[in-house]
């Protein structure tokens, strides 16, 4: 859920321009591992023109990243590693989504650089569903390019929530709800010659949230009130009510208990809080107490709703997910571990790495925070092939997750 405008707009590219500069210069220091080729590499002789150069000459997908923009959550960025022995000519890098492409850029390799690294922006028409593949391709003294590509999966799906948004009357707020959804919605409201929303559709469809959105503008029955109870209970529904300036303040004396609410009048209703989270058992509510709360969201501060929508779908808790940057590796190649929070944590946290051989334990190390990424990683070197465990742990020495790695033999050289 996100929204750009006008200053904000500004202030975050500059941001994200300056944050891109410092990142690319820092990415040395964050990579460094092999490709899934270890497991396909195909070793064609070399031919009499290479022999010449006295070199192999060949380029390969080291590591692949993958980690959300904290500006948009409908985007994220894929950054790739790319390791280069003796290449001194351009090549075309490719990036698929489902076959088809979605991003391409053009590298000039040089004989006396070894690594590059190439970040893409993606955030339209993404199917997260399907697999992505890196393509480079072939130059002109390559002879093994069965490390010039590598598919993997996003690790990012989200599962989408439905949402009903249910507006008595429409206003400047119903816009707001609706550009901050990155969610499945069915909106319901009044036509112009109608009172109240056709609620047909609404009674045979589950959601797991529901907006009311200066509603109820009109009275509401005793009958549709214990039906819109049994509803809500029934799937687990959770609410979150804006305040709007039309209601039919007799109704929301009705509503209130679902919001822990207890006020006899206006005058009472006005000094509520800003903002009342509400929990019963496995049931969750929000009331936010301010009609003009488009004009935050339209400035660029959409946090007391993003703050609203995380409580009642019990997404506030932050959880850690952790990857490999590749599907195994050689020994003595950088095994290059990264993480990366649900949502934005801004209480940096310390995480641990326990390395196992056959439930040994044999080498500790520590993550540590990418500041403009915002991910958690490190790399480690094993000098002997084998299957081997990562353990992630927290400062409480809690394990918080488990990864398994296949460490293969190096291959000899040509």
């Amino acid at each position: 859920m996100k929204i750009k405008f006008k200053k904000f707009v500004l202030w975050t590219s500059i941001a994200t321009v300056i944050g891109l500069a410092i990142y690319m210069n820092l990415s040395s220091y964050l990579f460094s591992s092999d490709e899934d080729a270890a497991k396909l590499d195909s070793t064609i002789p070399e031919n009499e023109e290479s022999k010449t150069f006295g070199d192999i000459v060949d380029i390969s997908i080291k590591n692949v990243i993958v980690y959300p923009n904290r500006y948009d959550k409908k985007s994220l960025y894929i950054d790739i590693e790319i390791d280069n022995k003796n290449g001194d000519e351009f090549a075309q890098i490719t990036l698929l989504n489902n076959g088809r492409l979605v991003a391409s850029d053009k590298i000039k390799f040089s004989r006396d650089k070894q690594n590059y690294f190439q970040s893409f922006l993606l955030k339209d028409n993404i199917d997260f569903n399907k697999n992505f593949e890196v393509k480079l391709s072939s130059l002109r003294l390559e002879n093994n390019i069965s490390n010039n590509r590598y598919i993997f999966a996003t690790d990012l799906r989200e599962e989408k929530m439905n949402i009903a948004i249910i507006s008595g009357a429409l206003n400047y707020n119903t816009r707001g709800i609706i550009a901050n959804l990155n969610n499945n919605y069915d909106h319901y409201y009044p036509n112009i010659d109608e009172q109240s929303p056709n609620f047909e559709k609404f009674w045979f469809k589950k959601y797991d949230i529901i907006f009311l959105d200066n509603f109820p503008e009109a009275p509401i029955s005793d009958r549709w009130f214990n039906l819109f109870i049994k509803k809500i209970y029934s799937e687990n529904s959770s609410l979150i009510m804006i305040k709007g300036d039309q209601q039919d303040f007799e109704s929301l004396l009705k509503i209130s208990p679902l919001f822990g609410l207890d006020f006899l009048s206006k005058n009472e209703l006005r000094n509520i809080s800003k903002i009342t989270f509400f929990e019963k058992n496995n049931f969750r509510s929000v009331f936010i107490n301010d009609e003009s709360i488009y004009k935050d969201i339209i400035s660029g501060n959409n946090e007391l709703f993003e703050e609203a929508v995380n409580w009642v779908s019990k997404s506030e808790d932050i959880n850690y997910t952790f990857f490999l940057g590749n599907k195994s590796y050689k020994i003595n190649e950088p095994i290059f571990l990264y993480g990366f929070a649900n949502r934005t944590d801004l209480n940096k946290q310390e995480f641990f790495i326990h390395l196992f051989k056959e439930d040994i334990l044999f080498q500790e190390e520590k993550l540590y925070i990418n500041p403009i990424a915002d991910y958690y990683y490190n790399k480690v070197k094993i000098s002997s092939p084998g299957f081997y465990k990562i353990e992630i742990l927290n400062k409480e020495k809690i394990l918080l997750q488990t990864i398994n790695v296949n460490v293969l033999e190096e291959i000899a050289k040509l």
